[in-house]
């Protein structure tokens, strides 16, 4: 079942324009080409991101991806060249600010859905993360630091975040929410290169 999830994430996506600002609702708060978009509360999303100078034989608007494959086959993926630097949790007036920061030069693809339970995909390890509902976080096309893998970040909208390598490409987290399902805002920018998730404050 869990591995259903990780795979999805290559059947969900098809083709991604990387032009800095063809995505909707710019954003003038972060320096760069930004993009933002609300995701109401049963709502799966997905994206793409361009860290750093694509590749000069890459095609130079859109990236296809395969086909999904057939459930628990282990999914084949480009060496990754964009490292996750950060995990930040910030808490604002209203919300909380979940950040993923990239460095390096590649295609980020990223998914976001609730999620009944945290099954890492890796082991099928089942992580309690105390809360009332549970948005996972998939990053494919990166490598991080082993500093970054099962670290705790408690917020003051969420429960924690608990983060964990897929495989040498893929970045799973899955983040404990206080609210449930609450309706969460993901933004993207170019420079600096990072991926924002807003939870907004939880209800009295």
């Amino acid at each position: 079942m869990n591995g259903r999830r990780l795979i999805a994430l290559l059947g969900a996506i098809s083709v991604f324009a990387l032009l800095p600002g063809c995505q909707t609702d710019d954003q003038s708060d972060t320096a760069g080409e930004s993009s933002t978009q609300t995701v109401l509360d049963a709502a799966t999303q997905t994206g793409a991101l361009q860290v750093g100078t694509p590749p000069i034989d890459a095609p130079p608007t859109e990236i296809s991806m395969p086909p999904p494959f057939p459930n628990d086959t282990e999914v084949p993926s480009p060496t990754p060249r964009v490292d996750v630097t950060e995990i930040d949790v910030i808490d604002h007036d209203g919300f909380t600010r979940i950040t993923y920061r990239f460095d390096g030069s590649g295609s980020v693809f990223w998914k976001t859905e609730y999620v009944s339970e945290a099954i890492r995909a890796d082991d099928s390890t089942v992580v309690d993360v105390g809360s009332r509902s549970i948005l996972q976080v998939d990053l494919m096309g990166v490598q991080s630091d082993s500093s970054l893998n099962s670290v705790s970040h408690e917020g003051e909208n969420i429960t924690r975040i608990d983060s964990a390598a897929r495989n040498s490409a893929i970045l799973q987290s899955f983040v404990g929410t206080v609210d449930i399902r609450p309706a969460y805002t993901v933004s993207t920018s170019d420079s600096p290169s990072q991926l924002t998730i807003d939870i907004p404050k939880a209800d009295s």
